[in-house]
């Protein structure tokens, strides 16, 4: 008999064989950032934007749309819902939670794909997140080929020289576009992407409280990453908590010893620890 799971955390999510990718975005919010997040009610405001799309389907503008259905959905939930990418604060946390992507209308590449793939998945179109370097997107089905939609801008339609100059400017990548960027992600994937995220501006910010909570969730994803043990470490040192530090720095070493880092850690481990050892 299968274990019983808890879809109602984040981790409970995690152990489904399909995960759903909103209600997981969802739930890390609530955990992370919004303690009163009620997950039922934006997935029944997605439902509801189904509906509305479902009948904005049937009456798209242009033939190319109508006889597309992903293209037809694109027109209505950047054109006519009004998502859009964020470009004015792109570095805001708001725009990596779904629930705030879905009040203000506003989202970064993977949030914006992430609503158009759930959208999408409720209306029997097949979608999902294509991860290109710097810049992700959602690939679809329009029944006849795979076609590749750029959601955070505006959802056109992307060329495959379109997206190597997307990678291009976004990472400074001068090579060709490799085919493995063209697979579908995995959902695991776009989850640490979508954490990985919110690390960096919480670290940047030196928000320390929310890039544990952040960290701690990414730990969840990726389990076996020694670089999470890394991060906890380093965070709880900034906070001066010296035992945890300590701890999970230890365990970082003794998972990855040969890293570029590792020489540099423990030298400073060594000294900061003394330190704090001889004022105790």
């Amino acid at each position: 008999m299968a274990p019983l799971t808890n879809r109602d955390t984040f981790s409970g999510e995690l152990q489904q064989s399909d995960i759903d990718l909103l209600r997981a975005g969802l739930l890390f919010s609530r955990e992370i950032a919004y303690p009163n997040l009620d997950v039922a009610a934006y997935e029944r405001e997605l439902d509801e934007i189904a509906a509305r799309a479902s009948q904005a389907l049937v009456t798209a503008s242009t033939p190319a749309k109508s006889s597309s259905p992903p293209l037809a959905l694109a027109q209505f939930l950047f054109d006519e819902i009004g998502f859009q990418g964020n470009r004015t604060a792109y570095d805001d946390p708001r725009n990596s939670y779904l629930n705030d992507v879905l009040q203000r209308r506003l989202g970064i590449p993977i949030s914006l794909s992430v609503i158009y793939i759930a959208v999408a998945r409720r209306l029997g179109i097949a979608a999902y997140g294509v991860g290109l370097p710097g810049h992700f997107v959602v690939g679809a089905s329009n029944g006849v080929d795979e076609i590749l939609l750029d959601p955070f801008h505006g959802g056109r339609r992307l060329t495959l020289a379109d997206c190597e100059r997307l990678v291009r400017e976004t990472t400074g990548h001068e090579g060709a576009l490799q085919p493995s960027w063209l697979r579908p992600a995995p959902k695991r994937s776009i989850l640490a992407r979508m954490l990985n995220n919110l690390r960096m501006i919480y670290v940047q910010r030196e928000q320390w409280d929310e890039a544990l909570a952040v960290i701690e969730h990414l730990r969840q994803v990726q389990p076996d990453a020694p670089e999470h043990l890394r991060d906890l470490g380093l965070i709880h040192y900034q906070r001066g908590q010296f035992y945890p530090a300590a701890h999970y720095l230890e365990s970082y070493l003794e998972a990855a010893p040969e890293t570029p880092e590792a020489a540099a850690i423990r030298q400073n481990l060594t000294t900061a620890f003394g330190r704090w050892a001889r004022l105790n």
